[in-house]
């Protein structure tokens, strides 16, 4: 075998490419983690440590992941959460209660019922649950991590534009230097891993869609809130306002201008009526994987033994993980991959 500088060459420095840095450096490989200097989509703005207690339901692999993992965070989250310690599930009707209910004792997520009168909502839900969900300076936390991974023994980030290359003939990739030679690359850039495997020539069977949400001026929520029957409304707490958000229709959002109307409407079901100045729409872009029987925690797809639909790379790994709170999951996964 050829003579390598790094055991790992983990492309990506976001939430899950250090992860996977930090879990491979604790296992005793030699690890080179390569960023861009462009904040990822889950650095941008605040975001959420879930507990899985929103998906409990829908999307149970996910929420299992969510609630087994998310103490891994406990320590960065804490020094960098927003708002209150624990999130609201509230309940327009009683009918989707019990649904939920038997989800989370399923999977054995701590909740506990409130009195939905004692709470500052309008109007006031038919049920309320504490869950353990809080909002984090998600900035703040990765500047928490880039310094666990300088203590684990991970060297700085190194700043380059990395572009894959795979030989036809030996079936390997390989990055441009200054990048270090190494055994095996780690593929871990969230929603900009389609253009990279593509631009590789190397099949895959990722997709990306865009996703909408807004900032809304004003007072601010103290807590992470969710309304978990109709329309499904998220309410985060965000300097100088909230963060809202809504799913989009069929897993779809259209134009600015409908997305727009859609937010203002579920606001104003709350008794909100922001200005049209005071709510401003934010883009972002979502990576999945295609097919009906994908993991929704963690996607982890080793190259040297291709899924149907992926080019065969003899020295790749591509991971993503389906929350930010999952990000350990799948760096325990790609390691375990690593050997």
């Amino acid at each position: 075998m050829a003579d390598h500088d790094v055991d790992v060459l983990v492309i990506g420095s976001g939430l899950c490419g250090l992860a996977i840095a930090v879990t491979a450096a604790r296992r005793g490989l030699r690890v080179r983690c390569l960023g861009d200097g462009r904040p990822g989509a889950s650095l941008a703005n605040f975001g959420q440590l879930h507990s899985g207690a929103v998906y409990a339901p829908v999307l149970p692999l996910l929420s299992e992941a969510c609630w087994q993992h998310r103490d891994r965070w406990h320590h960065l989250a804490r020094a960098a959460q927003f708002g209150a310690a624990t999130g609201l599930a509230l309940f327009h009707t009683a009918d989707a209660v019990q649904r939920y209910r038997d989800a989370w004792d399923r999977i054995g997520i701590d909740t506990s019922e409130v009195d939905p009168r004692a709470l500052d909502a309008h109007p006031s839900p038919a049920a309320a649950f504490r869950i353990p969900d809080y909002g984090v300076n998600l900035p703040a936390l990765h500047a928490g991590l880039i310094e666990l991974a300088r203590t684990t023994g991970v060297p700085p980030v190194q700043r380059h534009d990395a572009v894959l290359r795979r030989d036809p003939e030996s079936t390997l990739v390989s990055v441009a230097p200054p990048a270090p030679r190494s055994r095996m690359v780690v593929l871990a850039t969230g929603a900009d891993t389609p253009r990279a495997l593509s631009g590789a020539g190397i099949q895959h069977t990722l997709h990306t869609r865009r996703i909408a949400w807004a900032h809304q001026n004003g007072a601010s929520v103290r807590s992470l809130t969710y309304w978990l029957d109709g329309d499904l409304l998220a309410i985060s707490p965000d300097l100088g306002g909230n963060r809202v958000g809504l799913p989009g229709a069929d897993g779809h959002y259209t134009t600015t201008e409908a997305e727009h109307a859609r937010l203002r409407t579920a606001l104003g079901r709350r008794g909100v009526h922001p200005s049209g100045r005071d709510l401003r729409l934010i883009w972002g872009t979502a990576c999945e994987p295609s097919g009906p029987h994908a993991d929704p925690s963690s996607l982890v797809v080793d190259l040297r033994r291709p899924p149907a639909g992926w080019t065969p790379t003899g020295n790749l790994i591509v991971a993503l993980p389906g929350k930010w709170t999952t990000a350990w999951h799948c760096a325990d996964q790609v390691v375990g991959a690593l050997g």
